[in-house]
């Protein structure tokens, strides 16, 4: 499930959870690149740690996009 997309220029960051057995995990991407993987027991602390790996790119000039569902 897609958490947030961001933007900033021609590129273009994705943020998702998948619940695998066993935990969930967080991923960012760019483009097919993977750059975040994390896995995390508690889906509080996924979900936390999504908006703190987002809160510095909104800083820094990306903007929030409109997920494609």
């Amino acid at each position: 499930m897609t958490l947030w997309q961001l933007a900033r220029h021609d590129d273009h960051l994705h943020c998702f959870i998948v619940e695998p057995p066993g935990g969930f995990w967080l991923g960012i991407e760019r483009g097919s690149d993977l750059l975040f993987s994390q896995t995390y027991s508690d889906l509080d602390a996924a979900l936390a740690r999504a908006e703190a790996l987002k809160s510095p790119l909104l800083v820094a000039g990306w903007a929030e996009v409109e997920p494609n569902r």
